[in-house]
């Protein structure tokens, strides 16, 4: 089998396994959205909807989710500290990622979507910083 243990070991491989899926689900988030934009800004209707954009606002829009990552990381700790790292992550899907997603998709203008690429990178730097958190403080109670 391709997820065995160490003979040696003690216990079952398959929640370490699992802890590490849920860690780097940050990570396919960033990945995932990175990705997307690159195939969205070249669409002839989102060209139109928002008015032709220079190449130096496609960079604002496209560099804006880092950005929030960025705060998102930073704020992670201070996050999960106060609400826990279970709740700090389903909170950071909950309110700042779904926020960014839901005024990007409803934006007819620039700015609201630049907003709502912050705001959805700002979930992504929680959830892929808490991420980690929670790994590592899985990890010593299943090893």
């Amino acid at each position: 089998m391709l997820f065995k243990r160490p003979p040696n070991e003690k216990g079952a491989a398959w929640p370490a396994i699992l802890v590490g899926l849920f860690a780097s689900f940050g990570g396919i988030l960033y990945g995932y959205d990175t990705g997307t934009i690159s195939g969205i800004q070249t669409m002839p209707y989102w060209i139109e909807e928002f008015d032709r954009p220079d190449a130096g606002r496609i960079a604002l829009i496209v560099s804006i989710l880092s950005v929030g990552t960025f705060v998102g990381a930073l704020a992670a700790g201070i996050m999960a500290d106060i609400t826990g790292r279970r709740w700090g992550i389903i909170l950071s899907v909950m309110l700042p990622f779904n926020l960014g997603v839901a005024l990007q998709t409803a934006a007819t203008s620039q700015p609201l979507f630049i907003a709502g690429r912050f705001f959805a990178g700002l979930g992504v730097g929680l959830v892929s910083a808490q991420g980690v958190l929670i790994s590592g403080n899985s990890l010593r109670i299943h090893c």
